[in-house]
């Protein structure tokens, strides 16, 4: 979400029932009316420090936890910043892009592809003008710039296989699942270069003659992979590989491969999350 993001926080007030409302006249006092709806606007992201920078006015915080409370009998919450963000976390869930839209090929098509196969990531440009990835692989693009800049991509932890952060309420048969990576980190690696022109490893056209079999720009050195870990995209199921010259002590052995990688936060409304 960008930092021009609207937050709206609206209290249906007038979808509470008279005796809850009343319960709140001291809270909100004079200045604010909990009989009927209001909502309170700024301009910025959506997280507690920001909208207490924005909106100074305690008796406005004390009126919105109580009005929220009223709407949300199962639970108490006691502060503004517990409130705002519940209300934060809500209204981002509520404008989610599911990450199955991404693609629109189906789940197969996601897990293969981040298992390393599939045709987005096996095709090479044809001289007559098959096979070209950034048109094949257009609607990627248009997700970035037409939804991506304004809406949450869903987490795929349900929809890709190989990827399983750590997640405490995952649970299979009942059973606590205690094998997800507890980093908060996700990478890709490619060990092949399938674009001309792009500077970014040394495929040139034309494709059927420059373009076999080469090598991306090297930005990683790969030490060791423990294939138990990640046997739902190398598709082996135990093992481990070391990719460095025991006896000489040399590293980077593996060749030229490119990897790209994103972090998040615990915190679910950091602007990284």
């Amino acid at each position: 979400m960008n930092s021009k993001a609207l937050l709206l926080l609206a209290v249906q007030a007038s979808s509470l029932v008279a005796t809850t409302l009343a319960a709140c006249d001291t809270e909100c006092g004079p200045t604010y009316d909990p009989s009927s709806e209001f909502s309170v606007s700024y301009d910025g992201r959506c997280t507690p420090a920001e909208f207490k920078a924005k909106k100074t006015d305690v008796a406005l915080h004390t009126c919105l936890v109580c009005l929220y409370n009223a709407a949300n009998p199962t639970e108490t919450l006691s502060t503004i910043d517990e409130v705002i963000t519940r209300v934060c976390i809500d209204g981002y869930a509520s404008d989610v892009f599911p990450y199955t839209d991404i693609a629109r090929k189906g789940g197969q098509f996601d897990n293969e592809h981040y298992a390393g196969g599939g045709e987005w990531n096996y095709e090479i440009q044809t001289a007559s003008g098959e096979d070209v990835l950034q048109k094949d692989a257009s609607r990627v693009n248009d997700v970035y710039y037409y939804e991506a800049q304004r809406k949450v991509i869903e987490f795929p932890q349900d929809s890709i296989e190989s990827f399983n952060p750590f997640n405490s309420e995952n649970s299979i048969n009942s059973i606590q699942d205690l094998d997800g990576c507890d980093l908060n980190s996700a990478y890709c690696c490619f060990a092949q270069d399938r674009q001309a022109g792009d500077n970014n490893g040394n495929c040139a056209t034309p494709y059927e003659y420059n373009c076999v079999d080469k090598d991306p720009a090297d930005n990683t050195n790969i030490c060791y992979i423990d294939h138990n870990r990640s046997s739902k995209s190398s598709h082996v199921d135990s093992g481990f590989s070391i990719f460095g010259d025991l006896q000489t002590g040399k590293e980077n052995i593996e060749g030229s491969v490119h990897c790209h990688g994103f972090a998040w936060s615990d915190d679910p409304l950091h602007r990284d999350t």
